[in-house]
């Protein structure tokens, strides 16, 4: 079911949410899990929200590491103190007729796409108080089911500092590339979904397709569990903002968030 899709919420949200940086290294097993309930726009581009789950988690073996939020997962090794990388996978949302706009509605149906690539990331730890971490990242991802064919980039910077023993805060801020096939699969309208839906004939070419900044707030009801509220908000730009999926149907600017209880092993 549609409300039950996670990718385009977990993604918004990620800043803060993979905690192997936090874990202390040595040949011993820990974890996390997060679980809650957050709202999202019912397609990219969306004016219209819908709920849905929030989950997340990881498991940490020394400097090997398994992350997961939602159909997104990472395998990674921590080369150096700070310096990971990996291989990921993510299942891309696709759009189908049960989105509240009728017209984008009778577009033609975009089924899920398995994408398959990489990650490197950076953390700093301790620059501007002993708790605290920056972390620069970037993932490359390729549509391999042949579902749009295109290809998605981003590079994000976040910053994640503890506040006493109970409160965290964090933040940061994403820019996410595609390539133009991607742009035309999800913001472009050929002929046939132009006469079905009534939208005009659009064509979108590739580039950066938004800028996301994103927060959150953890309190530690005691050593293992917390309570977490996390928000976003991303701006589409360029030929995506333009789309008519979004200009007429929609809205440039996105919001989401979650609330949600953690745990910690």
């Amino acid at each position: 079911m549609r409300g039950f899709r996670l990718h385009f919420l977990l993604a918004a949200l990620s800043a803060g949410t993979f905690l192997h940086a936090e874990t202390a290294h040595g040949h011993e097993w820990s974890g996390s899990l997060v679980a809650g309930i957050g709202a999202r726009p019912d397609y990219m581009g969306s004016d219209d929200f819908e709920l849905t789950p929030y989950v997340a988690g990881n498991l940490s073996y020394g400097p090997y590491f398994l992350e997961a939020q939602g159909q997104e997962v990472r395998l990674g090794w921590e080369l150096t103190p700070g310096l990971s990388f990996g291989p990921m996978m993510d299942i891309g949302n696709g759009r189908d007729k049960g989105v509240k706009s009728d017209r984008v509605g009778r577009l033609p149906k975009i089924d899920d796409a398995f994408e398959a690539g990489g990650f490197v990331s950076y953390s700093w730890q301790g620059v501007l108080d002993r708790r605290d971490s920056f972390t620069l990242e970037a993932t490359y991802l390729t549509d391999v089911s042949n579902e749009h064919d295109g290809a998605i980039g981003s590079v994000g910077l976040s910053y994640g500092r503890q506040l006493g023993d109970r409160w965290s805060v964090g933040g940061g801020i994403r820019l996410t590339y595609v390539d133009d096939k991607y742009a035309q699969a999800y913001f472009g309208i050929d002929a046939a979904g132009a006469a079905a839906s009534g939208l005009p004939v659009y064509n979108a070419g590739g580039g950066i397709r938004d800028i996301g900044i994103s927060a959150k707030v953890g309190y530690a009801l005691d050593e293992n569990w917390s309570l977490q509220l996390l928000g976003n908000y991303k701006q589409l730009t360029g030929d995506f903002k333009d789309s008519p999926v979004v200009d007429l149907e929609g809205s440039a600017s996105q919001f989401s968030g979650a609330v949600a209880i953690g745990y910690r092993f």
